[in-house]
């Protein structure tokens, strides 16, 4: 049976609900003059009032359970404060799904979004990135501290003699030292570009969030296997945690149900596809999947989560599900992933993602099978969500920075 957390969302969920309230009719402070009375007979139409996205997101979701209600009105007002278009959110307790909502549309002014709608889930993918590492890792066929030139030779031709050192734990850690232009910087030939920049610290010292130290990993993984990245994930961990709807080939995401991402906020918000926005956000770099490549709905990449942790269904051994979520001292976080002690033990580990239209969070506590995922289709984070469920469904305060947490 579930234990529920103290109930720590009651100011939260007021101050949303405020926050959303139309302001009611100002009054006049001297009655109208005949002359200004004509003009406004004769003037035109008030435009129709704005669509209610939060009564349309509240009512969408009003079967929710009475333990999610107080997410629900967070999800729906931030929803609607925010100016989005689509959002998705699902959560496990006790190591089972126990609920999804939705709000909005796929695309501006098209089909509703459902729990099957998938969404780009940015740098959300290192997290697959590093488990796809470590299966290799428990297959005997990469070293997680070797240097790594045996794959990348290119590393010898380095601007930066240490170049040479650098390891997959280091990449992984975000602790190499590598620059991180945006791709347009680097071009098509990304690889030697990349590696004309010096280090911007000794690897292993310091820690510098850098997707470029993803696409490097992305790019070893296949070069020993021999397989580009969408297939190896598919055959490394979707296929064996029997999820089908996930992938980090846009074009085939495009068959699927799928979000557009949205620049602007809604009404007004362009949409792109999956493959136009990587062409928009990433200079359709193609190189960058396995730093933000991957197209999921929130349920599904739930139950991908709880699959890899789970010692009895993870195709990682016991060894590498712990080299994924224990954090690493004392940068306290774990292979990339941020991690927050939990009251009465464990930690919440965390990561989010954002392409400028798409944003999205993982929240996970793998000791309790908890897991929240909450995705957006424009580039804003429901962040007062993310707060509310930590807080309702864990008893864990807000953390200071919480936004854009990696």
């Amino acid at each position: 049976m579930l234990r529920s957390a103290p109930r720590a969302s009651g100011v939260l969920v007021s101050l949303l609900l405020a926050a959303c309230e139309p302001a009611g009719p100002t009054r006049a402070a001297a009655r109208e003059s005949p002359a200004i009375a004509s003009t406004t007979a004769h003037a035109a139409p008030a435009p129709a009032p704005a669509p209610d996205r939060r009564a349309a997101c509240l009512a969408r979701n009003a079967d929710a359970p009475a333990r999610y209600l107080g997410l629900v009105r967070a999800f729906c007002a931030d929803h609607h404060n925010l100016g989005g278009v689509g959002a998705s959110l699902a959560v496990a307790e006790g190591g089972v799904l126990r609920f999804t909502a939705t709000a909005g549309q796929r695309c501006v002014d098209g089909p509703a979004v459902t729990a099957d709608t998938g969404f780009r889930i940015g740098s959300i993918t290192k997290v697959l990135t590093a488990a796809m590492t470590l299966n290799l890792v428990d297959a005997g066929r990469l070293e997680l501290d070797a240097p790594l030139l045996a794959l990348l030779p290119e590393l010898l031709d380095g601007a930066d003699p240490r170049h040479q050192a650098l390891s997959l734990r280091q990449l992984l850690g975000h602790t190499s030292g590598l620059a991180d232009p945006h791709p347009a910087e680097l071009g098509v030939d990304w690889l030697p570009a990349l590696l004309e920049r010096p280090l911007l610290a000794e690897p292993g010292r310091e820690r510098h969030y850098a997707s470029s130290g993803l696409a490097l990993v992305g790019l070893a993984l296949e070069r020993r296997t021999g397989t580009a990245y969408p297939e190896l994930l598919q055959l490394q961990l979707l296929t064996p945690l029997g999820r089908s709807r996930i992938t980090a080939d846009p074009e085939r995401a495009l068959q699927r149900e799928t979000a557009c991402g949205h620049l602007g906020r809604s009404p007004d918000a362009v949409a792109l596809d999956v493959v136009h926005d990587l062409e928009l956000g990433a200079a359709g770099a193609r190189w960058t999947a396995p730093a933000g490549g991957v197209i999921a709905p929130a349920a599904e990449l739930v139950e991908l989560t709880l699959g890899l942790v789970d010692p009895l269904r993870s195709p990682l051994s016991a060894a590498a599900i712990t080299t994924l979520t224990i954090p690493e001292s004392p940068a306290n976080h774990a292979l990339g992933l941020r991690s927050r002690a939990l009251p009465g033990g464990g930690f919440l580990l965390q990561h989010a993602g954002n392409t400028g239209d798409f944003a999205a969070d993982l929240a996970f506590a793998p000791d309790r099978g908890f897991v929240v995922v909450i995705l957006s289709n424009t580039g804003a984070h429901l962040q007062a969500t993310l707060a509310l469920a930590l807080a309702d469904l864990l008893g864990l305060p807000p953390a200071p920075d919480a936004q854009g947490t990696r």
